[in-house]
């Protein structure tokens, strides 16, 4: 048997059997009429219909694609986003690349290197701040002052390490006394504190 006689003789099957509906081409194209209308009329007001709906895109009642959906949807989608948005930084990549290049520390300058190095002093950036920020609220205070950078550098480890070589103006001294100045305490029969010098 051929395809062909396969074919009808499932549609004659199909027409003796009462309980099998045949699929109406009419009732088919008044659905998609009607999906097309949800999908060009979705009630956001923009004529764009659901991401994946009436196939590759919405399609008017007599079956064609409509033009222009389908390209401002993908527009919308590609819209142009800038190197900074791309890798979710917060400090200008262009800045960072335009004083690389000014620096004349190599004769090209490759835009991964400035995306490298504006991460990095965004990270640690963002790490002193929030040392900072903790300090000032330890203090009771709402603005971040120099002398609350300074604790925050000096009290890390590997901060401190970083910036051994750099002194903040207004920072201040970490309070700290040595131990051989601290007045030392006698096993005295009257508890008392004997005094560090004589007289």
């Amino acid at each position: 048997m051929s395809l062909a006689e396969d074919e009808a003789q499932v549609d004659e099957e199909m027409a003796d059997d009462p309980d099998v509906e045949e699929p109406e081409d009419d009732g088919e194209a008044g659905d998609d009429g009607e999906e097309d209308e949800d999908v060009e009329n979705d009630g956001d007001g923009d004529g764009e219909g659901e991401p994946g709906a009436a196939g590759a895109g919405a399609s008017s009642s007599s079956g064609k694609p409509a033009k222009g959906i389908v390209k401002d949807k993908e527009a919308k989608e590609k819209k142009a986003r800038s190197l900074q948005d791309r890798c979710n930084l917060t400090l200008p990549i262009g800045r960072f690349t335009k004083q690389l290049k000014r620096g004349g520390y190599a004769k090209r300058v490759a835009v991964g290197g400035s995306v490298f190095l504006t991460s990095v002093i965004e990270y640690v950036t963002a790490e002193i701040l929030e040392l900072a920020g903790n300090a000032a609220k330890d203090q009771g205070k709402n603005r971040i002052l120099p002398r609350h950078i300074q604790l925050a550098i000096r009290s890390d480890e590997e901060l401190n390490k970083y910036m051994s070589n750099v002194t903040i103006a207004g920072g201040g001294v970490i309070p700290n006394v040595h131990s051989q100045f601290l007045p030392r305490k006698s096993s005295g029969k009257d508890g008392g504190v004997e005094m560090s010098q004589e007289f």
